[in-house]
């Protein structure tokens, strides 16, 4: 259905300009023209400014940026059109429930043959897959947080050592930010060594502690004597149990004026501590701005890229340190069968990448078709990344801009005057924050490293990029499971993952080779990803390759650290 029909609008999009016919409907902006059509849903919008009139056309032009980066410029011949226009997007685009998006009203042309999206991700059958229950009595599954009361941002099925019991879980989560006690993420196939992840601890002021929340982790660390892939011990494994903090050492010790902080390694026994130094999601935020902007660049400066922007954006030393941090993760597990607990400040945007990323280095099967859908399943959505925060689905007035009424030779000026000053004093404040795009990005790097060990392809990538944003699915709408369950999106909406299994060889790598994945053959299986070697992602931002990565010496960019930015607590830890 139609809710607003204006002919003869002018789009400008990268080199190409045509004249059609644009459609407001109520999920969709949708442009006509030489019968082709190009839809845009409203969620994907990031922002849109009314600019002052073209001196050259006198036509009335709408900035539409979106968050595929892709950019179009949408021109009117009267003002009256380009206001009635801009205020009908921004009517249609700014809503205010989870019901209202495209989701809960979204129908596939074409049924899906796949349905079993909804299910693939069955907590008790991964971690039977991954030796709980079966290898080991050392950990079990509690229902502590059946009802989503114990921690509401947390799984309903969790894992914890076996000797810990519900009790000891109860004061555990008094010293734990949002309750976020370690809990099992993963067992390693190779040695039984473990990767689990919690929120910070309340530690504050005064120092405090939890004797429960010692024991936890003692047990955690314990849990298993890791052995070898025909059942052999393996000796000396215990030494250089890690609890990885992803953020840099200076912001988690200014957390403790707020309550929080990081372990005193005084009492916790048999393990040491290290920094990955990945920033926040305001510093993340603020990259990817200025990275886009430099790749829109690109378009005024006749396709030549400006790579000292591209640098300033700081993108792959962000990049960098988050593959880095998952190498230092998985050397621990599989090399030195080492057991690592993984926090940030709440747990549930830092921790969420190096988690899912070195489990996606060490189990080959997170890398084929299913597993990764399992994967982000458990780690992401299950975990709790907030992703109605984090993609922004709920927007608002802030990112629609009214500069039509900036005149004179001032324009231009004034246009970008607004334009940083709208980023800086909105943007920031926002809790968006490109969390799970710099996932899919070190996926993406880690593709271009080991092209033959994923059975899923680069178009896979781009698509849920894409789709996180749109809201065409219900799978990335919530914040938590429990919100996820509350709200029911499997009745009246469709999973994502019934989109991919329905086309896979759309999506399916054609140079897989799951041999290469078989135990003792080379690598065994684990891949180790390379800090010195990554590259921007062209195809993402809509340009080559060699448009924005032919410069890059790899190992010798400033965009990439020249030495290891991961620090440990203290020399003697």
């Amino acid at each position: 259905m139609t809710y607003k029909k204006v002919k003869d609008v002018q789009l400008d999009r990268g080199q190409e300009t045509v004249v059609g016919t644009l459609h407001l409907t109520v999920h969709h902006l949708i442009f006509s023209y030489n019968e082709e059509e190009l839809w845009i849903p409203y969620p994907i919008i990031h922002t849109v400014e009314r600019q002052p009139p073209s001196l050259q056309s006198g036509r009335h032009p709408l900035y539409i940026k979106c968050r595929d980066f892709m950019i179009i410029t949408l021109s009117l011949l009267k003002d009256g059109e380009a206001q009635d226009v801009f205020d009908s997007i921004q009517k249609l685009a700014c809503v205010t429930s989870i019901e209202q998006l495209y989701a809960y009203a979204y129908q596939p042309r074409t049924p899906f043959t796949a349905s079993n999206g909804w299910n693939i991700y069955d907590p008790l059958k991964e971690y039977e897959r991954m030796g709980v229950d079966v290898s080991t009595d050392t950990w079990r599954f509690t229902l502590v947080n059946r009802d989503y009361k114990y921690s509401p941002t947390y799984p309903r099925t969790l894992v914890v050592p076996s000797k810990i019991s519900d009790n000891t879980l109860n004061y555990a989560a008094k010293y734990r930010s949002k309750a976020r006690i370690p809990a099992l993420s993963y067992m390693h196939w190779h040695n039984s060594a473990t990767i689990t992840r919690s929120s910070q601890p309340l530690v504050g002021f005064k120092q405090a502690r939890s004797i429960q929340d010692e024991k936890l982790i003692e047990a955690v660390f314990s849990s298993n004597v890791p052995t070898g892939p025909n059942g052999e011990t393996v000796y000396g494994s215990t030494a250089a149990n890690l609890i990885v903090d992803a953020r840099p050492m200076a912001n988690a010790v200014g957390n403790v004026a707020r309550g929080a902080g990081t372990e005193n390694m005084d009492h916790y026994r048999n393990c040491k501590k290290i920094y990955v130094a990945i920033d926040n999601i305001h510093v993340m935020r603020d990259s990817l701005a200025k990275l886009s902007e430099a790749m829109q660049g690109m378009e005024s400066a006749g396709g030549q890229v400006n790579r000292g922007a591209l640098q300033r954006s700081g993108w792959l030393k962000h990049i960098a340190m988050v593959v880095e941090g998952t190498m230092t993760i998985v050397k621990s597990v599989h090399v030195y069968n080492s057991h690592v607990l993984v926090h940030c400040s709440d747990g549930w945007d830092r921790t969420s990448q190096l988690v899912s990323l070195s489990e996606l280095c060490l189990d080959p099967y997170y890398r084929t078709f299913e597993g990764i859908q399992v994967l982000i399943e458990k780690d992401w959505v299950s975990f709790g990344h907030k992703f109605e925060d984090r993609c922004g689905h709920l927007s608002n007035e802030k990112y629609f801009v009214n500069l039509a009424n900036t005149g004179g030779n001032a324009a231009t000026n004034t246009i970008k005057d607004m334009q940083n000053k709208f980023y800086k004093s909105n943007y920031y404040q926002r809790e968006t924050s490109p969390v799970f795009h710099q996932f899919l990005d070190c996926v993406y790097q880690l593709i271009c490293l080991h092209p033959t060990r994923f059975e899923f392809n680069e178009q896979m990538l781009i698509d849920l990029h894409y789709h996180v944003y749109s809201c065409q699915f219900g799978t990335f709408l919530f914040n938590s499971e429990a919100e996820r369950t509350h709200h029911q999106p499997q009745e009246k909406t469709y999973s994502i993952w019934d989109y991919f299994n329905s086309d896979k060889a759309k999506f399916t790598n054609p140079l897989y080779d799951p041999m290469k994945d078989k135990d003792l053959v080379d690598d065994g299986g684990v891949l180790m990803p390379d800090a010195t070697k990554v590259k921007y992602w062209a195809t993402l931002f809509k340009r080559d390759d060699d448009e924005v990565n032919g410069a890059i010496t790899y190992g010798t960019s400033p965009s990439t650290p020249e030495s290891s930015s991961i620090i440990p607590e203290s020399p003697t830890n």
